[in-house]
């Protein structure tokens, strides 16, 4: 009996002490609530000192963006200007207005010519992207007295001119462009020197002929034509496009080549660099009666050329009559006043 209560007694007090340890000591999640509690509070605080609420993170002030100020383009040149040597400053500039211009050699030629007659001038291409880029072009450079137009703005730069002169207004396209700075302001006057350049150089060729097709409906076209009807020689246009005033190239057959003896290629086919083109003509129908002249100057023969003299024909290229009508450009642009 004494025996038994002696154990009871120890499993008593092995009870109680294991209670009590539990109590020191109480389990997260059943015991102590209030202290984790209180302990996830502390957390939640700290945390919140370190990162703010999401949606505070996402309402900070767009920038205030200043408006840039408006600055007048520059004139787009796909070729830059030739640069004047470090010092050297230049009276007058001239130059050559058009799209594309690496074909043109009128920039050596007037330079040349300048250096020559000891002229404080300068002549550079202006290979405008678009022709609304020509009054910038004016804004640019002031000292700009001159310039000559060449595809596809022989006909585009008369809206931007402030008159022109009773030829390039009969022809309908302009070659020449004279610039004038006046207190008021600048006048642009446009003049076309390519009927001129036409008749000097091909004049004596034509004596004898009647007849001529001008292929091409372009600007140097319209000169060609007028510097026809000058000289008395019956003309048609030849184009891809055809009308009532127009033919087409499918309608130059045996009997058309026959009856007009002179072709004059107004077209670019054959510029260079791409110098193995040519109008689509029969060729096969020339002979040695016939006259076929090329506006191109370069190259000095162009395969239009080269296909008219294998069969016979007489033929003569562009370089004379760019030669001359930069003579008359020049002419215009030295005289003093209008």
């Amino acid at each position: 009996m004494f025996t038994l209560l002696f154990v009871l007694t120890i499993l008593f007090v092995v009870l109680v002490k294991s209670v009590n340890k539990k109590l020191d000591t109480p389990d997260e999640d059943s015991f102590g609530s209030e202290v984790n509690d209180h302990h996830r509070k502390e957390e939640a605080e700290t945390e919140s000192d370190e990162f703010p609420p999401v949606d505070e993170v996402f309402r900070e002030e767009e920038p205030v963006v200043e408006p840039e100020p408006e600055v007048e383009p520059e004139p787009v040149f796909t070729q830059e200007p030739e640069q004047a040597p470090a010092g050297k400053t230049y009276d007058s500039l001239y130059g050559l207005i058009g799209k594309p211009l690496a074909h043109s050699t009128s920039m050596v030629r007037f330079n040349k010519f300048f250096r020559e007659q000891h002229i404080n001038a300068h002549y550079n291409n202006y290979e405008l992207e678009s022709i609304e880029d020509v009054t910038r072009l004016i804004e640019k450079y002031p000292n700009l007295c001159g310039f000559n137009v060449t595809i596809p703005y022989k006909q585009d730069i008369i809206p931007y001119l402030t008159r022109l002169d009773e030829t390039a207004k009969s022809i309908g396209a302009v070659n020449t462009v004279k610039v004038l700075h006046r207190d008021g302001g600048v006048e642009m006057v446009g003049y076309n020197t390519d009927w001129t350049g036409f008749t000097k150089s091909f004049g004596e060729l034509l004596e004898g002929h009647s007849k001529a097709l001008i292929l091409g409906t372009g600007g140097v076209s319209k000169a060609v034509k007028y510097a026809l009807d000058k000289m008395g020689i019956e003309n048609k246009f030849v184009s891809r496009s055809s009308n009532f005033e127009i033919m087409g190239y499918y309608e130059l057959s045996p009997s058309v080549m026959e009856e007009y003896d002179v072709i004059v290629n107004c077209t670019p086919m054959g510029m260079w660099p791409d110098v193995n083109q040519c109008p689509d003509i029969p060729y096969t129908f020339l002979s040695e009666k016939h006259l076929l002249l090329d506006v191109i100057a370069n190259p000095d023969e162009t395969l239009f050329m080269k296909k008219g003299r294998e069969h016979g024909a007489t033929a003569k290229g562009g370089k004379e009559m760019l030669e001359q009508q930069a003579v008359a450009a020049w002419e215009i642009w030295d005289r003093i006043g209008e």
